[in-house]
């Protein structure tokens, strides 16, 4: 199975980052237009994108002046991962270019079969446990720009969710995040009934 990671940006004129691990092998590199992205990528099984992928509830645009804008800034995804860590509203200026973009590559992606998820890579890094995964980020760390980074890290991201070793924050109806899965620790109550 193939796994991509896209660090995405929000215009053709700023470096995308993408990542792709196939059979072990991981190939890292930039693309700019909306046309490379998606050749880039079409063949993975699933894509991770460092983008929001959808709207708030009840929202039809990201715009200040619709009607709609009555349903806030934030879906319940924007806000569960506010325990990790901070991200910007949607309706922010390049928050709105770079959420419209992500919807467009998600769809796009969705009609070559391909399985699209979201990320959120600075905060997915933070999570990883896996010391191997670890050594796969730091082993290409060097050569790479911080958007190449941020592209492998959702490309690893892909990986786990094919492997059910997920987090997923938000409302599938809505829009969802994932993240690494955190394991909970066990209560000291838990741990004293234990044989």
């Amino acid at each position: 199975m193939s796994f991509a990671g896209v660090d995405l940006a929000a215009s053709d004129r700023n470096e995308t980052g993408v990542a792709i691990i196939n059979e072990g092998r991981v190939k890292v590199f930039s693309v700019f237009s909306f046309d490379e992205i998606i050749d880039a990528v079409k063949s993975a099984d699933t894509v991770a994108v460092d983008a929001p992928l959808s709207l708030p509830r009840g929202r039809c645009c990201l715009r200040n002046d619709c009607s709609c804008s009555r349903h806030g800034h934030f879906r319940r995804a924007d806000l569960e991962i506010r325990r990790y860590g901070s991200v910007l509203p949607l309706t922010w200026r390049g928050m709105r270019e770079l959420t419209m973009r992500g919807i467009r590559i998600r769809e796009a992606l969705a009609s070559h079969g391909v399985d699209v998820i979201e990320t959120h890579p600075r905060t997915a890094e933070r999570m990883m446990k896996n010391a191997e995964l670890q050594m796969e980020l730091d082993s290409h760390a060097s050569a790479m720009s911080i958007h190449q980074r941020d592209a492998l890290t959702a490309a690893l991201v892909a990986l786990l969710y094919s492997e059910g070793n997920f987090t997923e924050l938000g409302d599938p109806s809505e829009g969802t995040i994932i993240l690494p899965k955190v394991e909970e620790p066990q209560s000291k109550n838990s741990s004293r009934n234990q044989p």
